[in-house]
């Protein structure tokens, strides 16, 4: 049989299992590159933290990161494979949807540095209970060596019981409690940026995110932990942290014409990100009542249902001027929201995008703040994209 041409020079390999083939080259491949590896998992914040510590590493270090969502055990393995002996440290995001991923992935990148950010309720259609969800990104801290790092959430007692164990080197990070990096004094700006404190040991500086949040503070906190473990000192993260920049559908804010401002937070959704985003969103709208477009939370299993309806009944006593709710738990949305007495000509529940997109240019006025959220799966860019071309952006 002719051999192909396009194969010319080439040789295939055989294997029992070309997922495990690819994370075992991986593996290989970085045991022989003198890079640290920092390795970062939670069920809230892991991509803005890794945004994060990868502005501050960069400093002073040459870095390579995880871009998009390759952050599984596909993805993982190809950043991995990039790396060379250019690179001083590799900073690495672990998602994960079933029990065993993140202890797969720690085992293909032997991290040194780590962190999880917080223990949420993403997660919970593959593993039914937050316990659950605690000993699946537990997973990362399993058998950790005397010389591993880890930073710690002393303000998520899931995350700090998963760290007791432990005996290794632990930076801790507080918003509420003392810990070798301490946040305080947040004070929120114009355009909804966030400025704190930032302290460690004796030493203090005011940091300007430029992002919002109470949330984004203490995925700045991890950030600032991990940095601080590989030696960076508090002028240099805080030069980092104040050099980060939201990425689209992560906290970047909009502004458009008519002096429109939308909050873009179109790339995830779970019961514990929706309240830390309302939360902020309160705050930087001020008076503008606010207009809210809801996609639905995904990976919610058996307790979708009651988690939407839930979330209706919480929107519903906001004072929003208007809600507009896609996807398939839409009307459960909706009808929460009514069930707490909002007006249900003020809530638009469908499955349709334009209709999504008819109801807004209708109800957007002059200087509205617009909250747009939802999971990934849900493309609400196709929200911000079409409210962007309708009214124009500066």
């Amino acid at each position: 049989m002719a051999r192909s041409p396009a194969f010319a020079g080439r040789f295939c390999i055989v294997v029992g299992d070309v997922l495990k083939a690819l994370g075992d080259l991986a593996h290989f491949w970085r045991d022989r590159q003198a890079a640290k590896v920092v390795a970062i998992t939670g069920s809230n914040g892991k991509t803005t933290t890794k945004e994060m510590t990868a502005r501050i590493l960069c400093g002073g270090f040459r870095v390579l990161k995880t871009e998009g969502n390759l952050n599984n055990l596909i993805g993982l393995p190809l950043i991995l494979l990039r790396l060379s002996p250019e690179h001083d440290v590799a900073v690495l995001e672990m998602g994960m949807s079933e029990s065993g991923e993140v202890r797969r992935l720690k085992e293909i990148s032997n991290p040194q540095v780590s962190t999880i950010t917080n223990i949420g309720s993403a997660h919970l259609e593959f593993l039914e209970s937050l316990e659950g969800v605690a000993r699946a990104k537990g997973e990362l801290w399993e058998n950790l060596g005397a010389g591993d790092r880890i930073a710690v959430n002393l303000d998520d007692p899931r995350v700090e019981k998963l760290a007791a164990p432990a005996r290794c080197l632990k930076m801790t990070f507080s918003l509420l409690r003392e810990a070798d990096v301490q946040g305080s004094g947040l004070t929120l700006e114009t355009e909804g940026k966030v400025r704190f404190f930032l302290a460690m040991g004796s030493l203090r500086r005011r940091v300007a995110l430029a992002t919002y949040g109470r949330h984004n503070v203490y995925n700045a906190l991890a950030a600032a932990a991990m940095a601080a473990s590989l030696g960076v000192d508090l002028d240099g993260i805080a030069e980092g942290l104040e050099g980060f920049r939201p990425i689209p559908g992560r906290g970047k804010i909009l502004l458009l014409k008519r002096g429109v401002r939308i909050l873009d937070e179109s790339y995830n959704c779970n019961p514990d990100s929706l309240e830390a985003t309302l939360a902020a969103f309160i705050e930087m709208k001020g008076k503008n009542p606010g207009i809210l477009v809801l996609g639905d939370m995904l990976e919610l299993g058996s307790l979708s249902f009651e988690m939407h309806e839930k979330a209706g009944r919480r929107l519903g006593l906001l004072g929003f001027k208007n809600l507009f709710f896609l996807g398939e738990q839409a009307q459960r949305l909706a009808e929460g929201a009514k069930t707490s007495g909002m007006n249900g000509q003020k809530i638009l529940a469908t499955q349709n995008v334009g209709e999504v997109l008819d109801g807004l240019e209708k109800a957007v006025g002059e200087g509205d703040w617009v909250l747009v959220k939802g999971s990934r799966g849900m493309r609400l860019e196709r929200i911000i994209e079409g409210l962007g071309d309708y009214l124009g952006r500066i």
